[in-house]
């Protein structure tokens, strides 16, 4: 029986270590109501969207939510507590946009369809 339940911790283990590059990485390991933002896929608020929670950092958008949204968001909006930093390149490299509280941005400028990682933070 002690196998047993060794070989379920195990597989538990290994499941969720599998898992852990979907998941976002939060600091300082809590969540602000206030603090969101939905990405939609295209300029003015059009195609899918999916909504990130914060505060939490996102080093790739491949695979996010179970889609690529790497070079991919045309639009969003952010919560009241809200700043959201989008990166041209993956791992919060080459240019950057900041986005603040209550925004509703149709579009985003020379980052339309370009961010590859993006943070969601609850402070400036």
């Amino acid at each position: 029986m002690k196998s047993y339940y060794t070989a379920v911790l195990a597989l538990v283990g290994i499941t969720l270590t599998s898992c852990a590059h979907h998941l976002p990485s939060t600091s300082p390991g809590y969540y602000n109501p206030n603090c969101y933002v939905n990405i939609y896929e295209h300029s003015g608020f059009r195609g899918e969207v999916v909504q990130l929670q914060g505060p939490s950092t996102y080093s790739s958008l491949k695979g996010l939510k179970g889609r690529d949204w790497d070079n991919t968001i045309g639009s969003l909006q952010t919560g009241p507590g809200c700043w959201v930093v989008l990166y041209k390149d993956k791992d919060y490299k080459d240019q950057s946009m900041v986005i603040g509280p209550n925004t509703s941005a149709s579009s985003l400028g020379n980052m339309d369809d370009q961010a590859e990682s993006i943070k969601v933070l609850d402070h400036p």
